[in-house]
């Protein structure tokens, strides 16, 4: 199914003339010199194809003859490759190796072309000739080592692989290896058609190799289905195999707005048809904030206010199309969720849907995580990966989990349950920073609602809510705002040293924690200005221990999640009040 929805994408992008989808038997690779020889195969320049985006030369994106799979061997492509191959130099300080990478370059171009287009006959003389080792004189040597070379004939506009001579040579080259093996394509459904050995690389995967990684791939008898060979166990034709992995490819490819990467996860999406969603889908994962103040033109401030717009509609089940004309929500959207494994890929999860059933999905999802702002410039919508962070050590991106990552992305687009080990990791976070911020308190509450369907979990404090769990989280804010009252600048609080505790073994806790209360409010009554305070918070505390029978000796893991919900409730309500009197 993965296969046949890039393969229809292949298709659908092919007949786009402005997509740039390179046709049958091309591969869109990273090309950063063109060898300028004339007809006699001498050198005439190195010409500078890189392109500046930010302030950095990169490659250029260029069609050139598919690049073969070369793993760890030896194996040239057809007209183009690294200075290892083209030239026999490189900076990796294995001649053996690179002479070896030459001589199958050098084979190739012999094997499969003549000495009837100038293009060719120039090849032949330059590789005769071996007179390019002056480049190693060259001042911007360092910037041509080691990256990817063609050729280009003095005088002639276009390179020699796109001369009508080179696409006919490639086309019987490709037409040979379609009869090694046949059989019956898996995607097509086609009948004696060549079927591929090796499948091409995908590249663009977050934390794979950069030469690619395997998504279909056998490197041991145990993997092959009985008496079949590897081929066969696979069965997919050439063309099919380079339509899929060319569609991923671009889809994957640097700049690409239809992927976003989460944690280790790197998600790839499309449609069945054009649709306006897939510019916008990533921004439902990373939603621009409109108090971000770092946004200044025009264009992105529309921008920005339309993604808010979209997300409001689709959290509160309204209809999206008055904010986004011609979007329709009928269309079949595909979803597809990848991470390094070694040299083959991963498949964290694959989803296809509706596009308006994963609308619905994503609102619920923002609905779930809705919470009252700590923080006024705090987002409305938070972003995936801000979230993911609250979960990490040390609050870096690298330390995220890639297996929560991808449960909380499936449990996004799905609906199904956030995975268990999010509550714990939450929790772990905050017994360990003793800090329960906004976006934990949000995924503390997205995960009781959706985890335990009959629980409710409101966005701001519920004074008149009587689960033991929150009005045990509500107390401990009480008692820890009396003690920063009393003590005023203290630098550590309650918190810090019993939160974990208070919220897992409360029935342990609690009474220390009111004995020392009742020193704190004693001390604001002796001051007079502060009486009043006193009185408030013996109330308080006096309304919320009416609320339950017992102190309880344990709390189980949702509990204790309720209690964090309860205390970060009542510190944002505090707080709140504050302002307001103000």
């Amino acid at each position: 199914m993965i296969l046949q929805a890039l393969n229809g994408y292949y298709h659908r992008m092919l007949d786009d003339p402005n997509s740039g989808m390179p046709p049958y038997g091309t591969s869109i690779e990273n090309i950063s010199f063109a060898l300028v020889i004339n007809q006699e195969g001498e050198l005439q320049d190195v010409e500078d194809l890189r392109v500046v985006e930010g302030k950095k030369l990169r490659p250029r994106k260029m069609a050139v003859p598919a690049a073969e799979k070369k793993a760890s061997g030896i194996k040239a492509n057809f007209l183009w490759d690294s200075t290892s191959y083209v030239l026999g130099l490189d900076s990796k300080g294995n001649q053996d190796r690179t002479d070896k990478c030459l001589k199958s370059f050098i084979k190739c171009v012999n094997d499969n072309t003549n000495s009837t287009d100038l293009g060719f006959n120039a090849l032949h003389m330059f590789f005769e000739n071996k007179k390019w080792r002056d480049l190693l004189d060259r001042n911007d040597w360092k910037n041509i080592c080691d990256t990817n070379l063609v050729f280009r004939l003095d005088g002639v506009a276009g390179f020699i692989h796109d001369r009508p001579a080179a696409r006919l040579a490639w086309k019987n080259v490709l037409k040979h290896r379609d009869v090694e093996l046949t059989g019956q394509c898996l995607l097509t459904g086609e009948k004696s058609m060549g079927l591929a050995r090796l499948h091409p690389s995908i590249k663009g995967v977050l934390g794979s190799q950069s030469s690619g990684a395997s998504i279909v791939s056998f490197n041991k008898g145990s993997f092959e289905s009985y008496g079949k060979e590897q081929s066969y166990n696979s069965p997919v034709s050439n063309e099919a195999a380079f339509n899929y992995s060319t569609a991923l490819n671009y889809i994957l490819a640097h700049g690409s707005q239809q992927k976003i990467t989460i944690g280790g996860t790197t998600i790839a999406f499309w449609a069945e048809c054009a649709s306006p969603a897939e510019d916008f889908f990533a921004d439902l994962f990373d939603p621009p904030s409109v108090t971000d103040k770092k946004i200044t033109s025009e264009d992105d401030q529309q921008t920005t206010q339309k993604i808010h717009s979209l997300l409001t509609a689709v959290r509160d089940g309204k209809r999206v199309e008055d904010i986004v004309p011609n979007l329709d929500e009928s269309v079949q959207f595909y979803l597809l969720g990848l991470a390094p494994n070694a040299a083959r890929l991963s498949i964290r999860f694959w989803e296809t849907n509706s596009l308006g059933n994963l609308l619905k999905k994503i609102g619920r999802y923002f609905d779930d995580l809705s919470i009252v702002r700590q923080f006024d410039n705090e987002p409305e919508f938070p972003p995936m990966w801000r979230l993911l962070c609250q979960t990490a050590t040390l609050g870096k991106s690298e330390n995220i989990s890639p297996v929560l990552a991808g449960g909380l992305a499936r449990a996004m687009l799905t609906g199904t349950p956030y995975p268990q080990s999010l509550l714990a990791t939450v929790l772990g976070r905050i017994r360990a920073e003793h800090d329960v911020t906004y976006f934990r308190a949000a995924l503390l509450k997205a995960f009781l609602v959706r985890n335990n369907e009959q629980m409710e979990v409101s966005m701001s404090l519920d004074p008149q809510r009587k689960d033991s769990p929150y009005l045990l989280g509500r107390l401990f804010a009480v008692l820890e705002k009396a003690q920063e009252d009393a003590i005023p600048g203290t630098s550590a609080t309650i918190k810090d040293r019993y939160i974990g505790s208070a919220s897992a073994t409360p029935g342990l806790v609690f009474h220390v924690l009111l004995k020392n209360s009742a020193n704190h409010i004693a001390k604001l009554r002796k001051d007079t200005e502060r009486t009043g305070q006193a009185i408030h918070y013996e109330r308080m505390i006096q309304e919320i221990v009416d609320g339950f029978d017992i102190f309880p000796k344990t709390q189980t893991a949702e509990q204790q999640g309720l209690f964090m919900v309860g205390y970060y409730h009542q510190r944002k309500a505090f707080f709140t009040k504050k302002n307001q009197e103000v």
